[in-house]
């Protein structure tokens, strides 16, 4: 009963601020697996003191998956992750400035690589609404805070053919199963008055880095023209999932996997990136160089073989050309974390990171500090 009575006093709490707020700061971030059971201690350390010290008003953080490396074969040592990454976050989870739930986390690909890591998460992350479709409880919910709704969607999910039969089972993961879900989420907050929208998941729309080969396309590692109907089938559903976002004017899709930051509107919606917070950091999308076959030093891929996904991407290839997405495409190898100041018609984004030491690909080596700033206006 006490512990009841516990939670219905946090909820309020939690609801009161909804009501009473009106600009707001939150904060996203994402990737912190590492080599410290689990987790890149040092790095993800530095960021978070960095937060407390001097980003004064904000609510509440997104994390926005793979916190931790995880495990194929031992759950129990995924969940122990998982508990390690909290202490870590204690500075976070303890201060009087954040409302509950202080965090609230996304599933990314590491935590969920065997059959009890959705239960695991759950257990490791009880403080979330169980207000997402059935299969998802606690994996996919939603919130309202201030002037905005805020909806978190799986993109990793188990896949359970006989739940009692082990063989039939798998990871089902690189899309978004639960679109008509999300699409009610979206009208209703529409509905409702919603100045702003933003859209959460682990896995991006559009690859920008060391994963082309999957994300929300999962175009996979060695692609074959023309399109499989696997394959055409994850494009199409990775299309009716922006075709969403832009129907209902989201503000943004904030994701990582891509362990870098970006940003980019496409369509007139903005997906952002904010990659790592302790993973190792990787080169983007190759460009067009004079030996297009040469695969360079930490690029997933040779230029000449990333062609023919830059082709059923549509991205911008060639020469001069960014290999994104999008032309106004922006982005920093750097660990980061990205502030939003949300106003009824505009939103001010101000991401801060720090750059690698020098011959290491997981070690920050600078200060942390302001990387980037641009507005999302309403109007």
């Amino acid at each position: 009963m006490v512990k009841i009575r516990y939670a219905a006093i946090l909820l309020l709490t939690f609801l009161s601020a909804t009501v009473s707020a009106e600009g707001f700061k939150f904060i996203t971030m994402s990737d912190s697996r590492g080599p410290y059971n689990g987790v890149n201690d040092s790095v993800l350390t530095k960021i978070v003191n960095h937060i407390l010290k001097t980003q004064k008003g904000v609510k509440f953080l997104i994390f926005a998956g793979d916190m931790v490396n995880g495990h194929e074969n031992n759950p129990e040592l995924t969940f122990n992750e998982l508990m390690h990454w909290k202490e870590v976050m204690k500075p976070v989870y303890e201060s009087p400035d954040f409302v509950w739930p202080k965090i609230w986390p996304v599933v990314g690909n590491h935590e969920i690589r065997h059959r009890k890591d959705e239960d695991n998460f759950r257990k490791a992350f009880p403080d979330v609404f169980a207000n997402g479709p059935d299969d998802e409880r606690g994996l996919s919910y939603s919130f309202d805070f201030g002037n905005s709704h805020f909806i978190i969607v799986n993109t990793d999910r188990w896949y359970y053919g006989d739940p009692d039969d082990t063989t039939d089972d798998r990871r089902d993961w690189h899309y978004v199963k639960h679109l008509d879900w999300l699409e009610k989420e979206l009208s209703a907050a529409k509905k409702r008055g919603a100045k702003h929208i933003f859209v959460f998941s682990h896995e991006m729309a559009f690859p920008t880095g060391g994963h082309l080969r999957d994300g929300l396309p999962n175009l996979t590692r060695n692609l074959v023209l023309p399109l499989d109907s696997t394959r055409i089938w994850y494009l199409e559903r990775r299309n009716k999932f922006w075709e969403l976002l832009k129907k209902y004017n989201v503000d943004a899709h904030i994701c990582g996997h891509e362990h870098l930051y970006a940003r980019q509107s496409v369509d007139g919606v903005y997906e952002i990136i904010t990659g790592s917070s302790g993973a190792p950091l990787y080169e983007f999308n190759p460009r067009y160089r004079e030996n297009p076959d040469t695969v360079y030093p930490g690029e997933e891929m040779s230029y000449g073989k990333a062609v023919k996904y830059y082709q059923v991407l549509k991205y911008n290839y060639g020469p001069g050309k960014n290999s994104q997405a999008s032309e106004n495409f922006f982005g920093l190898k750097a660990f980061n974390y990205t502030v939003y100041d949300v106003q009824d018609d505009y939103v001010l984004v101000e991401t801060y990171g720090g750059f690698l030491k020098e011959g290491t690909h997981n070690i920050l080596g600078t200060e942390i500090k302001l990387i980037d700033k641009f507005y999302i206006n309403k109007n």
